[in-house]
């Protein structure tokens, strides 16, 4: 793995100095799109990197407090950002469909977080399901949007749960058709 991604630096490294003031309209769409897309198998990769750490137990093993706070240092990044980091490898790692979709390009990393919340909120017995619908639908609705539709499903399957949302933001919703027409 080691080579692979010393190669992937390079080509990446060769990007940033290639000018892109010559490229036609379609073509940078184009190749801003196939960067989203590596930049997801790249996130994508850090994610099993970092629980594979985690589960090792390699940042207590370096005199950190946890995964998090090695992270912190070791990246040189903000806690909220390590947080991010680590939920995201968690999340991965319990849920195999979940990572494949990202892994595959259906869903980027930051619907994947999205998913992954509100699946945990969810009974067990629509789990399955819901994730379905929602890596589904991933390709249609941005982040919020996803959070809202997740909020959605769970108000639906458990009407009485206090994991819902408050009241006064969902008095237009009613079980079975959204705001936009979503159901499962």
């Amino acid at each position: 793995m080691p080579d692979v991604l010393t190669q992937l630096k390079a080509t990446a490294d060769a990007g940033v100095h290639t000018p892109t003031w010559s490229l036609r309209d379609e073509d940078l769409v184009e190749c801003l799109d196939a960067v989203h897309a590596i930049t997801q198998a790249v996130a994508a990769l850090q994610s099993r990197l970092v629980r594979e750490i985690d589960s090792r137990g390699l940042a207590v093993a370096q005199h950190a407090s946890s995964t998090k706070a090695w992270l912190r240092e070791h990246l040189r990044i903000s806690p909220h950002a390590a947080k991010r980091i680590l939920e995201l490898a968690q999340a991965l790692d319990t849920r195999p469909v979940l990572a494949k979709a990202v892994a595959d390009g259906l869903v980027n990393t930051e619907q994947a977080q999205i998913i992954a919340a509100a699946l945990r909120r969810l009974p067990a017995e629509v789990v399955g399901k819901a994730e379905k619908a929602m890596i589904g639908r991933a390709a249609e609705f941005e982040p919020n949007t996803l959070r809202r539709y997740g909020e959605g499903i769970l108000a639906y399957v458990a009407p009485s749960s206090p994991r819902l949302p408050t009241r006064r933001r969902w008095s237009g919703w009613r079980p079975g058709r959204g705001r936009r027409g979503r159901s499962i």
